[in-house]
């Protein structure tokens, strides 16, 4: 385990996280792409996102992955803060 997330595999350096709050149910996945660089994916509800990482080890694709998700969210957080105050 490599901060909360579940590794799965050497071969393809496969990586899981899974994240629950109130209804929201989030996944996050660490794969291997093209040239052997990581990708994250994250599923959220009906909405699904991916991004390549630049982490060069599995440990770094995590810190990277985790770094991006928690600002992804903030951001959207930020977005519906907006849209509640212009309402």
């Amino acid at each position: 385990m490599t901060g909360n997330w579940a590794i799965y595999g050497e071969d393809q350096s496969l990586a899981r996280k899974y994240v629950e709050a109130e209804q929201q149910k989030v996944n996050l996945l660490i794969c291997v792409g093209e040239g052997g660089a990581f990708s994250l994916i994250i599923e959220a509800g009906i909405e699904s996102i991916s991004v390549v990482l630049k982490g060069g080890t599995l440990e770094e694709a995590c810190e990277e992955a985790d770094s991006f998700a928690r600002g992804y969210f903030r951001d959207k957080a930020k977005l519906f803060e907006e849209i509640a105050d212009r309402l």
